[in-house]
């Protein structure tokens, strides 16, 4: 054993592992007990004891492996085995592995001893040429060549006796161990069963949000049968999205340029008409989402499943290792994590359930699919159509405002009140609203105080319709331009929701003007 010991702790570089077992290893031959007949070549001895010993270990080893493999590979992935190493009960370092390990070393350690004997007979064979050659005795005083040479092969023969024993004790010591482990594993389940059931209660609950979204992964690749193309569809229509707002803002721009080549005295011009652009693409934009969301996320829509899926993903993690061992530390302090997303895999089951008896009852079909991307073609010209011709109204509205106002700074009269709005200097005889705004209004919504806020529009020349009390479009975009005058969309850029909302700090910019 204490050999044995020196030969598995070697730290030696690492050899052609495993060379030559191949051949009997796949036909079960072992050989420790062969004689090997010495012809008089000691390379050719020396391979051929190699050989017989490489073959000798591969078949042990794979003896050992399939005597392990009945127990141990089904033990390492129990929930019993994995709670016991969480309880430190066992090593996680099995025996299995450590098998592994000892064959591994054992078989460097022999690569390399025989790696040095071929080196020492190459040397022997290089003095025996050079003495050959030139007829000079290069051998020691007392030893000739074939001194040397039967010394070689007394050395490669207690190398192979020793490899023999070693072979022998190795398989000895690994049957020992795996009785042993055998026996030692069902005495610590018993003596830590309660500990293991609490672990095993924990990871049934895991195991069944799994098995819960598993179900639901099922019905989702049913849908995503019945709708081959359905993603190839939507690509299409987002790149004919792209293409129409790009469309819409390179139509207007030449707009733009033509006007303020126009009117070259209008301050601001450019800005103003530019960010009216970027609003009207905007709205363009919210055409198309708002159609796909009415027409084809109500009947299904994978962004709530994919979401839920990350959310499951990140819950495994944290109880399995990469490789599908228990994450100890996470398992051992587990509260309640489960039931909040069984509830979430429980409504999403009941919502990929509709989707998929929507789709059986011919909700999603190939039919369904040219109608939804023909009413999308539609939809492009109409709403491109609507949207220039609301940019032109816009465009007209504001050069006569500008006008007007510029017109005004040209005569001033001697009861002229001036309002500065972010870097425009408007002039105006009227007095602003002495309203106080607290709080914001809802589209469509009628109000004295909302006649007060067109009026005080009108006066900074952003708003030029009816005095009405109405909350409406026209309204709404004069104070979505407002707001751009004031930076007050800085970070909202990409939510057209909350442009025209009369929020605290929207309210209180145009209380400051009634000053």
């Amino acid at each position: 054993m204490k050999n044995f010991s020196r030969i598995v702790g070697i730290s030696t570089i690492c050899a052609f592992l495993f060379l030559g077992f191949a051949t009997k290893a796949s036909t079960g031959e072992t050989t420790t007990g062969t004689t090997i007949a010495y012809t008089g070549s000691l390379l050719t001895y020396l391979t051929t004891q190699k050989s017989s010993i490489s073959s000798s270990l591969t078949t042990t080893y794979t003896k050992l492996y399939a005597a392990f493999a009945k127990t141990w590979l089904n033990i390492l992935k129990s929930v019993d085995y994995q709670s016991l190493v969480c309880l430190g009960a066992i090593k996680s370092d099995s025996l299995l592995s450590q098998l592994q390990k000892d064959k591994t070393a054992l078989t460097i350690s022999f690569q390399k001893d025989f790696i040095d004997l071929e080196n020492q007979i190459w040397a022997l064979e290089d003095k025996k040429d050079l003495q050959d050659d030139d007829n000079v005795n290069v051998f020691d005083a007392g030893t000739t060549y074939e001194s040397e040479k039967a010394r070689l092969k007394d050395l490669i023969d207690a190398k192979i006796k020793l490899y023999k024993e070693f072979i022998t004790t190795f398989e000895s010591d690994y049957t020992t161990k795996n009785t042993n482990f055998l026996s030692t594993f069902l005495q610590y389940s018993v003596a830590n069963k309660d500990l293991v059931k609490g672990i095993q209660d924990k990871m049934a609950k895991v195991q069944s949000v799994l098995d819960a979204f598993s179900g639901v992964e099922t019905t989702v690749n049913k849908i995503n049968a019945k709708v081959t193309g359905l993603d190839d569809l939507i690509k299409k229509m987002e790149d004919t999205k792209l293409k129409g707002l790009n469309g819409l803002d390179k139509t207007l721009q030449p707009l733009i340029a033509a006007n303020i080549k126009t009117y070259k005295r209008l301050q601001n011009l450019s800005d103003e008409l530019t960010k009216q652009k970027m609003y009207v693409v905007g709205e363009y934009q919210l055409d198309f989402d708002e159609y796909l969301t009415n027409n084809l996320q109500s009947r299904y829509n994978r962004s709530q499943f994919l979401a839920l899926k990350d959310e499951v993903n990140s819950f495994k993690a944290k109880f399995y290792t990469t490789t599908n061992q228990l994450n100890c530390s996470s398992i051992l302090s587990a509260t309640d994590i489960w039931t909040a997303l069984s509830g979430k895999i429980a409504t999403m089951k009941a919502l990929v359930d509709s989707w998929l008896a929507k789709i059986e009852s011919g909700g999603i079909s190939t039919t369904f699919k040219d109608q939804l991307y023909s009413g999308f073609q539609s939809l492009y010209i109409q709403k491109f159509k609507q949207r220039y011709a609301e940019y032109i109204t816009y465009l007209k509205e504001y050069i006569k405002g500008a006008l007007r106002n510029f017109v005004a700074t040209l005569n001033p009269t001697t009861t002229t009140t001036t309002i500065t709005t972010g870097t425009t200097t408007t002039t105006s005889t009227e007095k602003l609203s002495t309203v106080v705004f607290t709080k914001p209004f809802t589209s469509n919504q009628y109000s004295p105080d909302i006649k007060a806020l067109q009026n005080l529009l009108t006066t900074i020349q952003l708003y030029s319709w009816a005095i009405d009390g109405i909350y409406n479009k026209a309204t709404k975009n004069a104070v979505y331009q407002f707001q751009l005058s004031k930076w007050l969309l800085v970070g909202y850029e990409k939510r057209p929701a909350t442009w025209w909302w009369m929020g605290p700090a929207t309210r209180a910019a145009l209380n400051n003007l009634t000053k």
